[in-house]
């Protein structure tokens, strides 16, 4: 399944100042306290010490940013901004927001198995956990096998962009 969704954005969700050319920047995945729902900030990296979200970080990934006349980022780009998403999960579990964090690992696992960088390990799983090896680091990860709603699914697409291929 390709997914090409919400890009990246051109400023900052904490101070509005424009991205430019060669800016490091931080997107994190968050689940809004209040209104329930996933929730995205893009923003500089010295910025980090100052956001204050309303909610449970989930994860997150760095960018640099690019020229718009080179382009959307590289498929190497992406692919190494989900990867790092996806090991950012393992680091910010909350047992509140473990539903959810349980979903985007599974759908990530599954993107990043689709383009070779994961590798299930043993027989497929359809319930339980499913281990699968890092092939380049050889770090074996148990993801949590989750059923995946309609709803759900959109609420993740909104929220993630660029980082799903």
């Amino acid at each position: 399944m390709d997914w090409q969704i919400k890009t990246l954005s051109k400023k900052s969700t904490l101070s509005g100042e424009r991205f430019s050319p060669g800016d490091r920047a931080i997107s994190l995945v968050y689940v809004d306290d209040e209104a329930g729902e996933l929730g995205r900030a893009d923003l500089h990296e010295h910025e980090l010490e100052e956001l204050q979200l309303p909610g449970q970080v989930l994860g997150r990934w760095t960018w640099v940013t690019k020229d718009p006349e080179e382009g959307a980022p590289s498929v190497g780009e992406t692919l190494a901004s989900a990867e790092d998403f996806f090991f950012s999960l393992f680091e910010n579990e909350a047992d509140a927001e473990r539903d959810r964090s349980d979903a985007l690992k599974h759908l990530l696992a599954l993107m990043l198995e689709r383009k070779r960088i994961l590798r299930a390990l043993g027989p497929r799983q359809h319930s339980g956990v499913q281990a699968y090896l890092h092939v380049k680091t050889k770090q074996e990860l148990n993801v949590p096998i989750v059923e995946i709603s309609r709803e759900l699914m959109f609420k993740i697409e909104d929220t993630l962009g660029d980082i799903i291929l």
